[in-house]
């Protein structure tokens, strides 16, 4: 069988940015605000990483991660570290409040194999894999 591609996703915006152009997106982008942190999820032969953009931060008491199956959700507040009002912004490009993210993680992982720090606003999350349940090849008998 051949394998699928994983970017799938990735190829397919990268199509959308050739045919709508590159203005378009910029545009649309302004008009779309941004709701949570940036996040990058990757993942080795072991394991899954998520690093999450997340400024400001003081304790643990800030931010908060479930996992449950194989969705990690993320939730806490950016606060706003200057005393700026509404009407004075001219240009919003960063988030700030509360913020809640799921994120269907690429791989089953264990609940006993996570790991989770934050540094220097990013929150960095390594979650062992689940090998047993990653297997997905189910043996036919033949009679």
């Amino acid at each position: 069988m051949s394998e699928e591609k994983e970017n799938k996703p990735k190829d397919l915006f990268s199509q959308s940015v050739d045919v709508l152009g590159e203005d378009f997106w910029h545009e649309i982008g302004e008009l779309i605000p941004n709701r949570g942190p940036r996040i990058d999820v990757y993942h080795t032969s072991t394991t899954v990483v998520v690093i999450a953009e997340i400024p400001g931060l003081d304790s643990p008491d800030q931010i908060r991660l479930d996992l449950e199956g194989q969705t990690l959700c993320i939730t806490g507040e950016i606060p706003c570290l200057y005393p700026v009002t509404e009407n004075r912004i001219t240009l919003k490009e960063r988030f700030f409040g509360t913020f809640r993210r799921h994120l269907m993680l690429p791989k089953p992982v264990t609940k006993e194999g996570i790991h989770a720090r934050y540094h220097r606003g990013l929150l960095l999350v390594e979650m062992q894999m689940d090998i047993q349940a990653a297997q997905t090849d189910v043996p036919v008998e033949f009679s």
